[in-house]
């Protein structure tokens, strides 16, 4: 019998693949507890990040005939659950937005309008900042939610060289954006990952 604890995640996804339950309760069993900590860091609600990471793993599962093109499952999971937590913001940043707009009729959707064209401005000039490549891969890493090593084949450039230019895109964005907190993040319409 297998001692799946002892097999790798590589290993573990390749029999997943195969349709291996047991497997599937080893990279859970290995992963879930870092990300909820990790997560609960960031959204301090147990019941919420209960059902995104039940989420997660199902996506996982469902998704498991093609998990060989990850190369970090660890990494792949902590990106899934930012990206749920962030939806989760962005959709409770709506519904308050809307909730606020009902109290206080004076707030018109001009302004809200406004607020994300500015943001959604201030994002399409830290892109124009970016060199056509560094645009085009952090494009396609955020918007096209492709792996980096998906980039890679596509361009026919390496995971290293990915790497570089994801590094370049975000510390532009962090800069664009540091004085807007995560709020500003979440009000883009074009990106919802975390910069």
């Amino acid at each position: 019998m297998t001692a799946y604890s002892t097999l790798s995640d590589h290993e573990l996804t390749a029999l997943l693949a195969r349709d291996d339950n047991n497997a599937f309760k080893a990279l859970y069993d290995r992963h879930a507890q870092a990300l909820y900590l990790a997560a609960f860091k960031k959204l301090p609600v147990p019941h919420l990040l209960e059902d995104l990471l039940q989420e997660i793993f199902l996506t996982l599962y469902r998704k498991r005939s093609s998990l060989g093109d990850i190369t970090n499952l660890r990494a792949y999971l902590h990106s899934a659950l930012r990206n749920r937590i962030l939806n989760e913001l962005r959709n409770s940043l709506i519904h308050d937005q809307h909730h606020q707009q009902l109290l206080t009729p004076e707030v018109t959707e001009n302004t809200c309008n406004y607020d994300l064209q500015l943001l959604e401005k201030r994002f399409g000039e830290a892109l124009d900042r970016l060199s056509a490549r560094s645009r085009e891969i952090f494009l396609m890493s955020r918007r096209d939610e492709l792996s980096y090593k998906e980039i890679a084949e596509r361009l026919g450039i390496s995971v290293k060289a990915v790497e570089k230019h994801m590094g370049k895109a975000l510390q532009v964005m962090r800069s664009e954006f540091k004085d807007y907190g995560v709020i500003a993040v979440v009000g883009l319409a074009v990106v919802e990952r975390w910069v």
